[in-house]
């Protein structure tokens, strides 16, 4: 199996990027993966300070693992799924988590779910009496950023 490139482009634009190359987690650090693979046309980087990391001695609280973590991609599976009596409660109960714009973004998949928010959407579809095999529509794989 070939392995994965890393594509920088993918890298949000606030995401802190590590210059540490002798930690001991630099081979697994998504921040030194990022830093390392950071293109020359772009002048200046959102980088962690060096004292900071000196003053961690080893234990840094910055560290990012590269493994890819499965998010959600929509749920109107489970919004269809719902009763019409606790739909309402359903999408209000999410919405005063997230915010309106948030919970459409996140409904409709243009906004992935990380396994945390997975979680929030089943509890509170379980508490409203709805058991389904699959709460969501898709999942995708992506690093935790």
């Amino acid at each position: 199996m070939e392995k994965e490139t890393f594509d920088y482009s993918k890298v949000p634009h606030n995401f802190g990027l590590c210059a540490a190359a002798d930690c001991s987690h630099a081979d697994t650090c998504l921040r030194r993966i990022a830093y390392s693979h950071a293109p020359a046309n772009i002048a200046f980087l959102p980088t962690l300070n060096p004292k900071t990391i000196e003053a961690m001695a080893g234990k840094c609280e910055y560290y990012r693992s590269n493994k890819k973590v499965n998010y959600a991609k929509g749920f109107v599976c489970t919004t269809e799924a719902l009763a019409v009596s606790v739909s309402g409660t359903f999408r209000y109960g999410l919405i005063g988590r997230w915010g309106i714009r948030k919970y459409y973004q996140k409904r409709k998949g243009e906004t992935l779910l990380s396994p945390a928010e997975q979680q929030e959407v089943i509890a509170l579809a379980k508490k409203l009496g709805l058991q389904k095999g699959e709460y969501f529509d898709s999942y995708v794989e992506e690093y935790n950023w």
